[in-house]
């Protein structure tokens, strides 16, 4: 799958930039950018996100889904800390704000 420059294999779980440099993503940073790329535009709690990547639920004070799209941002983002690719939602969860298409 192709988004702003970046290509995700599924069948590798590589990313490689547009430079064609591979980047070194983690099993649960990989679960996460694939949630996200097969979701474009949704929005994603904090729950879903921990069920599409653990396969379990979260617990009222559970943050880890937050450090790990903060890991992840600081991969993808070209500014982590004014992210365009992956939205916080206030409130509600994280959007991936990316166009997506998929490969041949």
């Amino acid at each position: 799958m192709e988004f702003d420059g970046w290509v995700l294999d599924m069948g590798r779980r590589e990313l490689t930039g547009a430079d064609g440099v591979a980047v070194s993503l983690s099993t649960s940073e990989f679960l996460l950018l694939e949630a996200f790329v097969r979701r474009p535009g949704l929005v994603l709690s904090r729950e879903q996100l921990l069920d599409l990547t653990k396969g379990r639920a979260a617990d009222a004070f559970d943050r880890s889904i937050d450090n790990q799209v903060s890991r992840l941002r600081r991969k993808v983002e070209t500014d982590p800390r004014n992210p365009a690719l992956i939205k916080t939602v206030w409130g509600s969860g994280y959007s991936f704000a990316a166009d997506v298409r998929d490969l041949p």
